[in-house]
């Protein structure tokens, strides 16, 4: 015969009971050793604490310092606090001097805060000077450089690969275009991942690439393709009409 609910409710509190009467003698007999396992436990949770707001405090300071050289070099171009665009000198060489330091001060830094998002940040915007001074292998290598030390699948990882891709394509380089933007729309979180796509497909067009452009196409969902801008769509439009097999001559007349 099956117990009552109060029996068994009864039995179970005597056995929790026992187990903490149980935990209660060892902690007796062994005080010692229970608490240098709750210090253990507790210093641990406080190292682990302790090295977030160390990691934190870091970043901080790190993004500090770069928006401190972003606003020097806005003063030193003559841009005015809380002017949008930043505007070109009259003294073209003052111009030419004052981007080649700050690009040089931002490379530096971002040497200096390697491992974080500023130091990724230091060296986009290096590279968007270089390029403005015309030192286009040099800016390649900067946001290449910042692609490879933006956090694995980050947004910002996703922004350095389009600002890399966008320099690539400047350069003459579809190809290498391409698969930037291909990397940045692999990461699910960024925002402009269906964009890229579109760009990737285009630039593999541009490349001769066809198979691959079309392969990008063909996976985007109408939606997705609503969202690319009109020539992209209509580019990879035309080129699958085109890669369509073409029915022959004589196929035709025989039907008739």
């Amino acid at each position: 015969m099956a117990k009552p609910e109060s029996t068994r409710a009864t039995e179970t509190l005597h056995e929790i009971e026992s187990v903490f009467d149980r935990a209660a003698q060892r902690v007796a007999q062994n005080p010692r050793l229970v608490l240098a396992v709750l210090g253990l436990v507790l210093a641990t949770a406080a190292a682990i604490g302790g090295t977030q707001a160390l990691r934190a405090r870091q970043e901080g300071a790190a993004s500090a310092e770069v928006a401190g050289i972003q606003a020097d070099y806005r003063r030193a171009m003559g841009a005015q606090v809380g002017q949008g665009e930043i505007p070109e000198p009259a003294n073209a060489e003052a111009a030419v001097a004052t981007r080649r330091e700050y690009a040089t001060r931002l490379v530096e830094a971002a040497d200096r805060l390697a491992g974080t998002p500023a130091g990724v940040t230091a060296r986009l915007q290096a590279g968007t000077l270089q390029a403005e001074l015309g030192e286009g292998d040099a800016a390649l290598a900067t946001w290449r450089k910042a692609a490879e030390d933006a956090p694995a699948d980050s947004v910002l990882a996703a922004l350095a690969q389009t600002r890399l891709a966008a320099g690539l394509e400047a350069a003459g380089d579809p190809a290498g275009a391409a698969e930037a933007y291909l990397s940045a729309a692999e990461i699910a979180e960024f925002p402009g991942r269906v964009p890229a796509l579109g760009d990737a497909a285009r630039c593999f067009a541009q490349a001769g690439q066809t198979a691959r452009a079309l392969e990008i196409f063909a996976g985007l969902s109408e939606e997705e393709v609503a969202k690319l801008p009109v020539y992209v769509s209509a580019r990879l439009a035309e080129l699958r009409i085109r890669a369509r097999p073409s029915t022959p001559p004589e196929a035709t007349s025989e039907a008739r």
